[in-house]
């Protein structure tokens, strides 16, 4: 059997379709599903996207808003309407599929955070995935304080919000071993590793900023890899592995070092929804070949607390020269 256990739920699959383009549909979601996923992360819900389209609302409304009492009704109204949008797609998703739910959210302010995620597990949510990850580019600002106020954010989460939790991050931090043992003991339930960011560009002819493609290439899961492999064996948070991972031998992997599932997107919008069955499909195989019965008999064996040669993991040099 296949099926795994990920923020206390069961799943009949590793592999969770994560938040994306994937997720924003009723359709997508039920494709998801019938290819054979664990789970689904449906698109994360943006404050910052909600009140830049509240801002351009209000400014082409801005005549019939003289009175800041009017401005202040529909900035709310409008809040809601996008909330309301979202919440309407979670309840639909959970009448309409029989597999975990998981909302994502990505707030500015504590408030927002909480508000957004206790509609969401009122509305059915099986679990929540805060998408968090600031950019720090103030120069007087120590990586500490960052790692800070991380840890901070983690431990008033987890107090304010009810439910299976989960936190999506990236690498970028002074200490990742110190802030994973720190989100577990803040009693985040999982972290998925590692959210994948917008990636700036610039057009040389127009002179003007762009972005890069968002989709992820298969030589990408290295660092998610290594990272769950040095940890998994001395936290008991669950891990989930992504980026990269666009094969079932990539979702081995991730299992391997310690990961109770993955996520994916990329490879599906590359090679469609089949890409779920065929990484399941290797899977069962695999496992069939190597003689285990379930995937608890093998989650985690080359993390590096359970080999001799886990210092391997560690390692960040080469140790000969590539010809």
């Amino acid at each position: 059997m296949i099926e795994t256990r990920y923020l206390g739920l069961t799943l009949g699959s590793p592999v969770i379709v994560s938040s994306g383009p994937l997720t924003q549909n009723i359709v997508s979601l039920k494709k998801c599903e019938e290819a054979g996923a664990g789970a689904v992360v449906l698109k994360s819900i943006f404050e910052e996207q909600i009140e830049s389209e509240v801002s351009k609302e209000l400014e082409s409304s801005s005549e019939y808003l003289d009175h800041s009492s009017a401005q202040e009704f529909f900035l709310t109204s409008s809040r809601d309407y996008y909330i309301d949008r979202y919440m309407k797609l979670l309840a639909e998703a959970k009448k309409e599929l029989s597999i975990p739910v998981i909302a994502s959210i990505s707030a500015k302010d504590m408030d927002s955070w909480v508000d957004y995620a206790e509609r969401f597990i009122a509305c059915g949510a099986d679990a929540i995935e805060l998408n968090y990850y600031p950019i720090s580019s103030d120069k007087d600002v120590p990586g500490s304080e960052v790692d800070r106020k991380a840890i901070e954010f983690a431990r008033t989460a987890r107090e304010r919000i009810k439910g299976p939790l989960s936190i999506k991050i990236g690498y970028k931090y002074s200490s990742l071993a110190n802030m994973i043992s720190s989100f577990e003991k803040a009693g985040i339930d999982g972290i998925v590793l590692f959210n994948r960011f917008f990636r700036p560009d610039i057009d040389i002819e127009k002179l003007e900023f762009t972005s890069a493609s968002p989709a992820s290439s298969p030589d990408e899961y290295a660092e998610a890899l290594r990272w769950i492999g040095l940890m998994s064996g001395e936290c008991g948070i669950d891990f989930c592995g992504n980026t990269g991972i666009h094969s079932g031998e990539s979702v081995v992997k991730m299992l391997l070092a310690g990961a109770k599932a993955v996520e994916i997107c990329s490879a599906i919008v590359k090679n469609g929804f089949g890409v779920i069955g065929e990484m399941n499909a290797f899977l069962e195989s695999w496992m069939g070949k190597h003689g285990y019965s379930s995937t608890s008999d093998f989650i985690g064996i080359l993390a590096e607390e359970r080999r001799k040669d886990g210092y391997n993991w560690e390692r960040t040099q080469f140790l000969k020269t590539i010809s």
